[in-house]
């Protein structure tokens, strides 16, 4: 035991060891020294001078006499063992289906629910739980984000009114199309964005009258555009509406369909223009959009809402289009 500018310190080394250590591993040190001195202060009173019970205070001079001076630090309150945690097997397979697919959080929750209730095992996960295992291996990077409040429109029923626009896959033309009422989407990849190509595209996908037409002012849906004005003649039954230039979010609901069509086909085609890829990978993700994808906004699936004819098959196709067989349980 030595004296140092006033204070005890056991033993030399510890003089230089304490000035990398926090205030309080300092103010630690002292009252053990203080206790353990041939002429020392009593438990009771050592430990009073740091803020601590007896009891507390035998533990720590029982860990200073075991680890020496990073004895005194705090220790982490984490449980060493954690029961409730998700098996690695459940998260293997978690991380596995989002690198096959790309879903986000609630879907991939969904999906792997779906498959271990078909295996007969008691195990379900939530989004939140999708999420943290993606986070905890690394996936996804945790970022949060303050949520805005949109105030959302929605007119009155199916075909009521119907969204149009087109986007660009690699440089390949997309048109997407969305019933606003049911959030129903539809698209086809265009061999180019001539007007007459975009009306035959529609043609395609829808094959019924309907009330509504809204779309941007592109070429293709102008006001001047003769072909596009013959198409609503035929096929609407009220008019055609164009969004205010420069205002993207009256088309927003219709832009999201777009955002997550074209992220799941980067993530399954990449740089790739193979427009035979394309077109499956639109069909496969259209119908798990319409069918297997609950909406929140909507708090129902948009083919439910939309016909009441949603199919319940859903699960088992995509699987099979996606070959999942070997992630998820048919």
């Amino acid at each position: 035991m030595l004296i140092y500018r006033g204070e005890l310190f056991l033993e030399i080394d510890h003089i230089k060891l304490l000035q990398c250590e926090p205030e309080y591993v300092k103010r630690r040190y002292q009252a053990v020294m203080a206790y353990l001195s041939p002429s020392g202060l009593k438990q009771k009173a050592a430990a009073g001078t740091i803020g601590l019970k007896e009891r507390q205070f035998r533990r720590l001079v029982k860990r200073f006499n075991e680890e020496g001076i990073p004895g005194l630090r705090h220790r982490s309150k984490r449980p060493k063992t954690s029961p409730n945690q998700t098996p690695s097997w459940l998260e293997e397979r978690v991380c596995k289906l989002r690198e096959s697919t790309g879903f986000g959080q609630n879907h991939l929750a969904q999906l792997i629910n779906i498959s271990l209730e078909r295996e007969g095992k008691p195990l379900r996960i939530c989004g939140k739980t999708a999420y943290n295992i993606l986070v905890r291996r690394g996936v996804i990077e945790a970022e949060r984000r303050k949520a805005r409040e949109w105030r959302r429109f929605e007119w009155g029923h199916p075909n009521r009114l119907i969204q149009a626009d087109l986007t660009l896959f690699n440089g390949i033309p997309l048109l997407t199309v969305e019933d606003d009422h049911s959030r129903k989407g539809w698209a086809i990849r265009l061999a180019n964005q001539k007007d007459k190509t975009v009306v035959r595209g529609m043609k395609k996908l829808l094959k019924f009258r309907y009330d509504n037409l809204l779309t941007d002012n592109g070429s293709q849906f102008s006001r001047r555009n003769r072909v596009m004005r013959e198409y609503c003649e035929k096929y609407i039954n009220e008019k055609h509406i164009w969004t205010s230039i420069h205002h993207p979010q009256t088309l927003g609901k219709l832009s999201a369909f777009q955002k997550g069509l074209k992220r799941f086909l980067h993530h399954k085609l990449g740089n790739s223009r193979n427009i035979h890829l394309i077109d499956h990978y639109i069909k496969v993700y259209t119908h798990w959009y319409n069918n297997g994808r609950r909406h929140q906004a909507i708090d129902s699936y948009p083919e439910t809402k939309y016909s009441g004819q949603r199919d319940e098959e859903w699960y088992d196709k995509l699987i099979k289009d996606l070959k999942l067989e070997d992630i998820l349980t048919l």
